[in-house]
């Protein structure tokens, strides 16, 4: 482990790939995302809270590519500084995110504290899902896996006998706290379409621990969705309302205040769970209700 001032990093093998993790404590609680390296191409690009720690681990062998899974500024934050380092290389951004990252460059203040202000990226180049990126071997596909923001893209790759996905946000340890721009049932669709992928499934995350057991992790994660999901319905009904905020606080008061909810306006909370149950988002750009 590589420690700075402020950032604790993690740099760890997975088959061909390599994870690149970056820890913090923030006046938020403690904050880590990672990104992966495959030869010369880089999946996702981080948070500019991490920028610094990032480029001094890139200088000893600079990318020559980065494929982003989404438009979150956790994912495509330091494509600017990258590029500022390293020099005008290939960005590739899923097509219907391509418009939101060009001018991309500020952030609700709980979110630059704990991923920080993006930068414009610069001119990107979209692709679709099951575009393949080649790299050391390895192919590396783009499955579409709506759920956490509408076209999300995961990639998987094979490599000997495992099966490896790059699954972004679409797997997260705390969907409770969902986006605005979620959509319960994409997610678990979405979780079951990968878990498929069988047994030799290894699941390598934006967020929280790789889950060498993916396709029981994944098949997990949506079957409690779907439960979860007929809980937020039920709610609804005895209450007589799709208010968000009212059926969140019938369904979870015992879990005390949706803090999240406060810190974030409404953008991450149990309400906008309760509204990707009620009303999914299927397209962008979303807005608040």
């Amino acid at each position: 482990m590589v420690e700075g001032p402020r950032v604790q990093v993690e740099r760890t093998p997975y088959g061909p790939f390599e994870r690149l993790s970056f820890g913090f404590d923030t006046p938020l609680g403690k904050s880590q995302h990672s990104l992966y390296r495959l030869g010369d191409t880089l999946i996702d690009a981080g948070g500019t809270v991490a920028t610094a720690a990032l480029l001094e681990l890139l200088r000893e062998r600079p990318p020559r590519r980065i494929v982003c899974t989404h438009q979150h500024e956790d994912h495509v934050g330091n494509v600017a500084a990258i590029r500022r380092a390293f020099g005008e290389l290939p960005v590739f951004v899923p097509r219907e995110h391509v418009p939101l990252v060009l001018e991309f460059d500020r952030v609700p203040e709980y979110r630059a504290v704990v991923w920080g202000h993006p930068e414009p990226t610069g001119p990107v180049e979209p692709y679709d899902p099951g575009h393949v990126f080649e790299d050391s071997g390895v192919a590396l596909e783009a499955w579409l896996t709506p759920g956490h923001t509408p076209h999300h893209v995961a990639f998987v790759a094979r490599a000997g006998a495992q099966v490896f996905a790059l699954t972004g946000d679409l797997y997260t340890s705390r969907p409770l706290e969902a986006w605005y721009e979620s959509a319960a049932d994409d997610m678990a669709a979405s979780l079951r379409r990968l878990a498929r992928l069988g047994d030799a499934l290894v699941v390598l995350p934006t967020h929280g621990r790789v889950k060498p057991d993916g396709a029981r992790v994944l098949g997990d994660m949506a079957d409690w969705l779907d439960r979860e999901s007929d809980a937020v319905r039920e709610a609804a009904a005895r209450l007589g309302s799709d208010d968000p905020r009212r059926v969140a606080a019938a369904l979870y008061a015992a879990q005390g205040p949706d803090i999240p909810d406060l810190v974030s306006r409404g953008e991450l909370s149990r309400a906008g769970f309760v509204r990707s149950v009620l009303a999914p988002v299927r397209s962008l750009p979303a807005t608040l209700p």
